[in-house]
């Protein structure tokens, strides 16, 4: 007997709406592991918005008179593995976690935090702010690699004008700003341009720009911080104390696994048909 509620493969109406034979019932799945099935370099077998195909669960058992257009049903789970994998075999699966957190705790009057204005020229001379530094407590990655990015930078860039009267050179540096706590410059080039103009005197003026590109990769490792703050009066006296706490976060990266999605996927299969 064919169960209630089968696992298929789906694609979207022609209208772009999601079926309306899909299984509703809480833990339930739908639109899992999406992909294209046309093959490239052929005129398509699907047109948009049907070209992808998605695993689902259907709503009352297919009519023996056959499945609508572009559903298939799944009939076991070694079925289901065999297909997970076949399209998964270039997948990966990104997380992330805490590697590092640091404390820095600052305190002080609040004239301290905000100096009043001097009076005749003086300026504030009270007591001032103290800081303390925690000693950073580390964790290890999530398994996996860690993820690298690479990246192009404009690091300088030095114009020659070259008149009858002479030659002058300007230079511009520039910071490379990422937001990772690390850095490993791979390589420089240079780019050079050359422009050359005549004024109506038949004065040459040559421009030579010569740009720099750094190219470097980082590891997808982050430090953001959170404040909390708080505020203490004694006696009229102020005193605000506010601790930033320093997060380390490091992204790792895995290969897809298509035996724990199967599994996932059947498990959820076999509660709703109570298997």
């Amino acid at each position: 007997m064919a169960v209630q509620h089968p696992v298929i493969k789906y694609r979207l109406t022609p209208q772009g709406r999601t079926p309306d034979y899909l299984c509703k019932h809480a833990g339930s799945f739908a639109g899992m592991y999406g992909v294209n099935t046309n093959k490239e370099g052929y005129i398509p077998k699907w047109l948009s918005p049907q070209e992808t195909q998605y695993l689902g669960l259907g709503c009352g058992p297919i009519d023996p008179d056959g499945a609508p257009a572009g559903v298939e049903v799944v009939e076991t789970k070694a079925d289901l593995q065999t297909y997970i994998t076949g399209i998964s075999t270039t997948w990966t699966v990104d997380s992330e976690g805490v590697t590092g957190i640091r404390t820095e705790t600052t305190t002080g009057t609040l004239e301290a935090w905000n100096p009043p204005s001097g009076i005749d020229g003086e300026e504030y001379s009270g007591p001032g702010l103290t800081t303390t530094t925690s000693d950073s407590v580390t964790y290890d990655a999530p398994s996996g690699t860690v993820i690298e990015h690479t990246g192009s930078y404009v690091t300088r860039i030095v114009v020659e004008t070259a008149t009858s009267s002479g030659v002058t050179t300007s230079t511009e540096e520039f910071a490379i700003n990422h937001p990772y706590t690390n850095i490993t410059v791979t390589g420089t080039s240079d780019a050079v341009g050359v422009v050359t103009t005549t004024d109506p005197d038949d004065q040459e003026t040559t421009v030579t720009t010569t740009t720099t590109t750094t190219t470097a990769t980082h590891q997808d490792i982050t430090e953001g911080y959170s404040d909390s703050v708080t505020t203490v009066d004694v006696d009229g006296v102020v005193t605000k104390t506010r601790t930033r706490t320093y997060r380390e976060t490091t992204k790792v990266r895995n290969p897809f696994d298509p035996v724990a999605a199967t599994n996932d996927l059947w498990t959820k299969y076999e509660t709703i048909n109570g298997l």
